[in-house]
């Protein structure tokens, strides 16, 4: 039953996706162009939202266990459903992206005339356009008329549809001998139910447990609840299980239920809340909501509305699988308790406990079964819940063979598995909405290790349509959207960030089991050692190649799924594979995400300009060295990524025709020369990592004018190619306030008053959060540089300016965080005076590397700088002392490092929160810090850490 169930929502999205774009598209230009008056596009669009009813009919009807019978014709009637719709939405997309190709074409085309539209549209079809859209309507029309007579007497049965979601009581009641590492969990919320400072001035405080399915929420507030001292902390406690759909009359009668031991017959919000009040007026209680789902804060406020009368301790307690939930209702940030997973040792006692509960007394083969047993605990990847099943699924098999066949089993093919953890993590996928469940689902074509970034995998969302624009936001921001939803309720994980500070992402193995299994049929990964499936695979539209050693025959075998609409590469070792067949396009022409990163491919076949549906290109890493012309004519292309790829020499000369072009990432390396030719007129570019200015009209900086869309960042490359201040203007940074990242590079050093007018013509918005200056060849900075106006600017980096004299003034930027200034080699002096008082508020990093003419820091006072943690002076050898740094306060890491002429630290000494010190170097220096003997040791003797000379010193 329960893949019919994923499968109904899988369908739920698709249709919802052709509706929203049915709506959109159909009335204008189907209309419009193609004499199709409103009673066709009427009937098409009822028809469509039939078929969407029945799909919801369907599925409340797999929600009654009396209808199991029809389960394979639903099942089959879903599929064929699906890909009629993928169909449909195909042949919506091929239309659509005709007429935009009209529309941006170099032609003297007249879109008032539908007729000549109208033609030069049929031309590009070999098929008559109205004809397809009546056999469209004729299949949908057929389908429904099938479900509709199967099932129609099956809905009179059930009466008023089921429930989507399902409903799980939990109680207080627990047996703790059989809970297994939460001790530490239990500790921490106990003490914030007890901390009789906690929520301020407020009688009442809320706290939240939150964690995903499974995790263990509900066990740990058991454990707190039945605890001795919690017991003899509060006048009165009270457990409610919060069902899913729950609304706050129904939650307020059960909390006045469980206070009084008794049924309340009370009907009405009102009453209840007034005997509510009567019931805690005075008293200090405890309060478990246990499985709060609503997201919606003003039913929080009004739940919460006879609670005002408790007195002073009293504490609610809410397990949650939502962040978003945790937030509403937790009293501050601190209040927030995320649950996290079990170790692997804890799930292995935990699946043990009850794996070995019929072979107590038989060690051998407890001992026999130890190792294999500790694999599949691993398998569950820290969910308690998890590791309980499996441990009933292991109770009753014995041999050795059968919990091998369990290590080796998909999590979905054993049976107790798909009776518990299924229902316990579907909840949290049946309350999403259709548009999500189709972003979710897709995440199955990546392996259950696989780590991403946000923004790329949005990128892949909005590539396959399941992301649209409203009105002024970007489909890029929705998609985000949609990721903090999937993020908040637990099936995306934090993971680590990389070196650019960017969050990692991953899914739980168990989150991404559900994915494959709700992605049924539509979603296919293909991994080292496994071959393609048996079976129809024309129902598949998304897929992946996971393989150390890809070889071509490798790639022929997805040619068997004829409408493919995602092929991504993920090459896990050295891939020997250095082309692409030339008919692997011309089979797969519904492709819109192509990926071919991390491959060995040097050169894509010009067959790649059949895929007109193309919407996402990546060859990075890879060794490409040019693509082929016949990009330029997928006019459909929104992403283009080209990162790290070190042999590519030039971009196809015709990129002005990808008008649509949103993202187009590529590295700054030099090999790329100059950008083709009126690149400007793709000025629906929202991301470009990278312009190399060119000399020639056309490669200008001024081609930047047009492309107000920018966010992100953007690295301008081969300054030195801009000329006057004029062409500096022309590029109009100042006005891409989405911009938060700029990059200025020069590769030549020129005229020094000529490239101080041209940096004073770069000046970019205000709202820029980072910029770099690499090889600027002026005397001084712009007054933009440090203007205060400058208000979120957090990253400064300023490389081989070398002939700047004076040190910018950045002191009041308020925002500013991090500093680093590298070979300024005629900068003599940095005099913190000029920076004006309590200079740079929020820096907390400043780094001096290769300065090798300075000699004086100084003038830095009391308020400057009151956020400093690191400090670094590197090789700077010409420097002789160092100005008063007890002032930084907050200062934990020193480091000084080639300075041989620094004679000494400052006189004043050091700030007592100084944790590290680290002299490198600096023989006169090292000479003063000696143990017990030197001049400056008192200054040093007494934090925690020292280094000198890469040697722990220790006293």
């Amino acid at each position: 039953m329960e893949s019919v169930l994923f499968q109904t929502g899988i369908v739920s999205a698709s249709l919802q996706v052709i509706l929203d774009r049915f709506t959109s598209f159909a009335h204008k230009e189907l209309s419009l162009l193609f004499g199709f008056d409103n009673n066709d596009l009427n009937k098409l669009e009822r028809t469509l939202f039939k078929v969407q009813s029945l799909v919801d009919n369907v599925r409340a009807i797999n929600h009654s266990s009396s209808c199991s019978s029809h389960n394979k014709a639903q099942h089959l009637w879903l599929r064929d459903t699906q890909n009629a719709l993928h169909e449909a939405e195909d042949f919506l997309d091929e239309l659509a992206l005709e007429i935009s190709k009209l529309a941006s074409a170099d032609v003297n085309l007249d879109f008032t005339n539908k007729d000549q539209v109208r033609n030069l549209v049929f031309s590009k079809f070999k098929f008559s356009i109205p004809s397809q859209m009546v056999k469209m309507q004729n299949k949908l029309e057929e389908l429904a008329r099938e479900m509709d007579g199967s099932f129609v007497d099956e809905l009179h049965k059930l009466g008023m549809p089921c429930s989507t979601v399902g409903n799980f009581q939990t109680s207080s009641l627990l047996d703790e001998s059989v809970v297994i590492g939460r001790e530490s969990d239990k500790r921490e919320v106990i003490k914030l139910l007890l901390d009789e400072e906690m929520g301020g001035r407020s009688n009442l405080s809320v706290i939240a447990i939150v964690g995903m399915g499974g995790v263990g929420k509900t066990t740990l507030a058991q454990l707190v609840y039945n605890n001795v001292d919690v017991d003899s902390n509060f006048d009165l406690k009270i457990w409610v299980s919060v069902s899913v759909g729950y609304n706050i009359e129904r939650v307020t009668r059960s909390i006045v239920e469980c206070a009084c031991r008794e049924k309340v017959k009370l009907s009405d919000l009102e009453p209840i809340q007034m005997r509510l009040e009567e019931i805690l007026n005075g008293k200090k209680f405890l309060i478990v909501l246990d499985g709060f789902w609503d997201e919606d804060e003003h039913n929080w406020d009004v739940l919460c509305l006879p609670l005002r009368v408790a007195a002073r301790g009293s504490r609610v307690l809410v397990t949650t699988r939502s962040m978003l939930v945790s937030r509403i209702v937790a009293t501050a940030s601190p209040y927030q308790y995320h649950l996290k997973t079990l170790s692997g040792e804890d799930c292995w006692e935990l699946l043990k406990q009850r794996a070995f509960s019929n072979m107590r007394h038989d060690t051998n083969k407890q001992l026999e079964l130890r190792e294999t047993g500790f694999k599949i605990a691993q398998k569950c990847d820290g969910l308690p819940l998890a590791a309980r099943v499996l441990g009933s699924a292991l109770r009753f098999r014995s041999d050795e063979m059968e919990w091998d066949a369990v290590l080796k089993s998909n999590t979905w093919d054993i049976p107790e598995n798909r009776s518990q953890v299924i229902p316990a993590l579907k909840l949290s996928y049946d309350l999403l909405d259709a548009c999500l469940k189709r972003c979710f689902a897709y995440c199955s074509i990546f392996p259950a290790s696989f780590e991403f970034k946000k923004d790329d995998l949005v990128q892949l969302w909005v590539s396959e349509g399941f992301v649209q624009p409203r009105g002024t936001r970007r489909a890029e921001d929705i998609g985000k959207q949609y990721f903090d939803i999937l993020f908040q309720r637990s099936f995306f994980q934090s993971s680590h960030q990389d070196l650019q500070t960017q969050p990692v992402y991953k899914m739980h193995k168990l989150i991404h089991d559900l994915a494959q299994f709700v992605s049924d049929e539509v979603c296919l990964r293909m991994e080292d050692g496994k071959s393609l499936p048996w079976g129809d695979l024309r129902c598949v539209r998304h897929s992946s190649l996971v393989c150390k050693d890809i070889k071509v025959e490798t790639l022929k075998a997805f040619l068997k799924c004829g409408r493919l609409r995602t092929f991504i590469l993920l090459s896990q070792g050295v891939c020997q594979m250095d082309q692409i067949p030339y008919e692997f396009f011309l089979n797969l022409r519904y492709i819109r995400v192509l990926n071919l990163s991390f491959s060995n491919i040097s050169e894509l076949p010009n067959s790649i300009g059949t895929l007109k549906h193309l919407r996402h290109l990546d060859v990075s890493e890879t060794h490409v060295e040019k693509l082929p012309e016949s990009v330029t004519d997928l006019n459909g292309i929104e992403i283009l990524k080209l990162n790290n790829c070190f042999k590519l020499l030039q971009l196809p000369k015709k990129m002005k025709n990808l008008t649509n072009l949103r993202h187009l990432e590529l590295d700054i390396k030099r090999q790329i020369s100059s950008m083709p030719k009126e690149i400007g007129k793709l000025t629906n570019l929202q991301t470009l990592s990278a312009f190399i200015v060119g000399k020639e009209k056309g490669q200008c900086i001024e081609e930047l004018k047009d492309m107000r869309f920018l966010h992100g960042s953007i690295c301008l490359v081969n300054l030195e190619n801009v000329t006057n201040m004029r062409e500096a203007v022309a590029a109009k940074l100042e006005q891409k306030p989405c911009l938060e990242g700029l990059e200025l590079q020069w590769n030549e050093f020129k005229d020094g008053l000529e490239e101080q007018q041209i940096l004073a013509g770069l000046q970019p918005h205000n709202r820029i959060k980072w910029l770099t200056i690499t090889g600027y060849g002026g005397f001084m900075f712009p007054s933009w540089l440090g203007n205060p106006t400058f208000c979120k600017i957090e990253r400064i980096l300023l490389q081989n300016c070398r002939y700047c004299k004076v040190f910018p003034s950045l002191g009041q930027l308020p925002m500013l965080k991090h500093l680093y200034v590298e070979e300024m080699h005629d900068l003599t002096r940095v005099d913190d005076e000029s920076q004006g008082p309590n200079s740079f508020p929020s820096l907390q990093s400043l780094t001096f590397h290769n300065l090798q003419n300075l000699q004086q820091w100084k003038d830095l006072k009391a308020g400057d700088m009151p956020n400093l943690t690191h400090l670094t002076v590197v090789d700077c050898p010409s420097l002789n002392f160092l100005p008063s740094l007890h002032y930084l306060t907050r200062l934990e890491s020193l480091e000084i490092s080639q300075c041989p002429k620094l004679q000494c630290l400052p006189a004043e000494g050091l700030p007592d929160s100084l944790e590290c010190l680290i002299i490198i170097d600096c023989c006169v220096l090292k000479e003063r810090c000696r143990v017990h003997e030197g001049e400056d040791w008192n200054k040093i003797q007494s934090i925690p850490k020292v280094e000198i000379d890469y040697e722990d010193i220790f006293w």
